[in-house]
């Protein structure tokens, strides 16, 4: 029988209850509502409880699980980002290219090759994704293409498998949850980051911070987002991290700085991927998520904040 720490036990009874509160809270709120829009919130409900299950499989099957997860996200995350840039002008070849360093990058984290993990894909999607463009003698769109390509894989396939990396931390720096922790705090604080700013936003939100971008983006609802972000750090950094207690200089320092580091890298990630929607011309990057838009809406902000953490991790453990 698998050994379940008890601290991560507490923690995923802890999460659950509150997804039964907000549920409630929820269905209570949409009575009376337009049918549409409690629609769209009910389903939004339900992709919240679908990635708390998923997110509870990869904290207890830590990295492996971890790896699993995150595969699956790429995957589908490359899918809709290839769709966006135009996938019926890139070509087998480098459609391949693209989808094969999904299950490389994530065997190599999985099996432990934290190393060549880091190095390999950035340089061998690169010369593979030139080489099978140039094998076809195009040269019409050929820097738009390989360049476009090669950003998706970058974004949703190599930055976004740091969050699996952060499990390497574990050995010398284990938190009080287990080996999972790094990886919950990250995942945790993001998204609470982007429900606190999205909220704030659309109750008190009045100056924008990007209007051509993402117009919904507004100063009020960042600094929703930063003292949310900073409080969430300040709370779980005890249990998810092993930074020194809050009561030291240094373990109060770091984990305002994660809050504040975390909250700016998800503020990026975010518009970037406005951006390239903007380009495409669309609202979101599918309908597969409910209440939501597609995979590339739910992991944008996850693809800046997990290689910032990463690093910054690497710099100050």
């Amino acid at each position: 029988m698998m050994d379940i720490n008890t601290h991560l036990l507490w923690l995923l009874i802890g999460t659950f209850a509150a997804l039964c509160g907000g549920t409630v809270v929820r269905i209570v709120a949409i009575r009376n509502t337009d049918p549409d829009l409690a629609m769209k919130r009910m389903g939004s409900l339900k992709v919240w409880w679908t990635l708390a299950l998923l997110m509870s499989f990869a904290a207890v099957f830590q990295r492996p699980g971890a790896a699993v997860l995150l595969a699956v996200a790429s995957f589908l995350g490359l899918s809709e980002f290839l769709n966006l840039i135009g996938k019926q002008h890139i070509g087998i070849g480098a459609l391949s290219v693209a989808f094969a360093s999904v299950p490389l990058q994530y065997f190599l984290i999985a099996m432990g090759f934290d190393s060549e993990s880091r190095l390999i894909l950035p340089v061998a999607s690169l010369l593979l994704l030139s080489t099978v463009r140039l094998a076809k003698g195009e040269t019409q769109g050929f820097i738009r293409t390989t360049s476009g390509v090669y950003w998706g894989v970058m974004l949703l396939v190599y930055c976004l498998s740091h969050a699996a990396l952060l499990f390497t931390f574990a050995a010398d720096h284990e938190p009080a949850v287990g080996p999972s922790g790094w990886f919950l705090f990250v995942v945790i604080v993001t998204e609470m980051d982007d429900i606190a700013q999205a909220l704030v936003g659309r109750a008190i939100g009045r100056r924008k911070i990007t209007p051509t971008i993402s117009p919904n983006k507004t100063w009020e609802g960042f600094a929703g987002g930063v003292i949310t972000s900073v409080l969430l750090s300040l709370l779980l950094a005890p249990w998810l991290t092993s930074f020194p207690s809050i009561s030291t200089i240094r373990g109060l320092l770091l984990s305002i700085g994660s809050g504040l580091l975390i909250v700016a890298a998800a503020f990026l990630g975010d518009i970037n991927m406005s951006a390239v929607k903007r380009d495409a011309g669309v609202k979101d990057g599918s309908s597969i998520l409910p209440g939501m838009g597609g995979i590339i809406d739910r992991v944008d902000s996850l693809t800046f904040t997990a290689p910032v953490f990463y690093y910054f991790l690497c710099w100050v453990l």
